[in-house]
């Protein structure tokens, strides 16, 4: 987590023991690279709104592991580029979540303010 609460997405993604592109590049077969991405994929999308977008993605995986003529290294460096555009999407995600919730505090402090009837202390001292 960062010091904001957000989820640190790079880190998520660039752990050197525990990210997603660090398993990916442990794979040493075609077999384990197909099920780490089924297992990322499913974990990044596991929201019931998530059903098309989790289902599309792992087609495209396992179209990429129906041939055999790209080698393992071309396979991960796809899975790689992938994986860096759904790391920049959740952090883009994450500041925007971020943004929105400052906005909705500034209008909820407004709104606190805005119950105080400000002009109260005036007629304490009328």
């Amino acid at each position: 987590m960062l010091p904001n609460g957000a989820v640190d997405w790079h880190l998520v993604f660039n752990h050197p023991d525990v990210g997603f592109m660090s398993n990916v590049e442990r794979a040493d077969t075609p077999e384990k690279l197909q099920s780490i991405m089924h297992i990322i994929v499913v974990s990044l999308f596991s929201r019931d709104s998530d059903v098309h977008v989790r289902r599309t993605f792992l087609a495209s995986i396992d179209e990429l592991f129906k041939g055999k003529a790209t080698s393992l290294q071309a396979k991960k460096a796809k899975i790689n580029l992938l994986l860096s555009r759904i790391m920049y999407d959740r952090e883009d995600r994450a500041l925007k979540y971020l943004e929105i919730q400052a906005q909705n505090k500034a209008v909820e402090s407004d709104q606190r303010l805005e119950k105080d009837d400000p002009l109260k202390a005036l007629s304490e001292i009328s």
